[in-house]
């Protein structure tokens, strides 16, 4: 009778738990992966960088194996922390992620390298980063850090003075104007610091805005000669 008794008390526990399963679509039990996986009794939580679904994702696995690597940290353990370093769409990803593709740190690798193997597939080319221009209302510090980031993502860039040469192409009129000396500048900090100073120059009107472009020389010539059209033709009508 024990043995049965305890058998059905089995029986109800599982009844229960797929009633939960059914009603929530949520099985927690698989919700750790590696319920044996243990950390070393020294390790310290390290704060990881996050991989939100852009960048290299080798990059980010690199960091993140050879941080847990020097603490001591097992491969279970990778992987049962790995979603901590995730963020939006990768967090979702992951925890959308097959079971079957999640059974060892090495499965895990190698869904996440497929995933995002086409971050490291597009690279910014050369004359990408020349069309980046300027837009209307953009600060000048803003330009500069969209560029550096295109540039960032180039095997081959260009060198800082050709960067720079780009940048002065690209930017509004008023500010190019001013500009133009800045593109001696030794290195991207210099020419940085100058952009800076210029700007807040122009806005505070201590270098001048370009003037309006004056009426062409034309359009005044023939408002004079309507004018005299006009007193030629009233001499005419009144004589005396």
């Amino acid at each position: 009778m024990v043995a049965v008794l305890a058998k059905l008390t089995q029986l109800e526990e599982s009844v229960a738990r797929n009633e939960k399963i059914t009603s929530t679509g949520f099985n927690i039990n698989k919700l750790c992966l590696f319920p044996n996986a243990k950390l070393p009794d020294k390790f310290r939580p390290i704060d990881f960088a996050k991989f939100d679904e852009t960048g290299d994702q080798k990059v980010h696995l690199t960091g993140y194996i050879g941080a847990l690597s020097m603490w001591g940290v097992e491969k279970d353990a990778m992987a049962q922390m790995f979603s901590q370093t995730l963020v939006g769409h990768a967090l979702h990803w992951f925890t959308s992620l097959d079971e079957r593709k999640k059974r060892s740190w090495e499965d895990i690798c190698a869904a996440f390298v497929a995933q995002y193997d086409y971050n490291i597939q597009l690279e910014v080319t050369t004359r990408e980063l020349e069309s980046t221009k300027m837009e209307a209302k953009e600060a000048f510090a803003d330009l500069v850090k969209r560029w550096r980031a295109k540039a960032a993502q180039m095997k081959d860039r260009p060198s800082d003075r050709d960067q720079i040469r780009m940048i002065v192409r690209n930017l509004q009129p008023t500010l190019a104007r001013h500009m133009v000396m800045a593109q001696a500048c030794s290195d991207f900090k210099a020419f940085f610091d100058t952009g800076l100073a210029v700007e807040e120059a122009v806005q505070l009107g201590i270098l001048d805005k370009p003037e309006p472009a004056s009426k062409p020389k034309k359009d005044v010539d023939s408002k004079s000669m309507k004018s005299r059209f006009e007193i030629q033709q009233i001499r005419i009508l009144r004589p005396f």
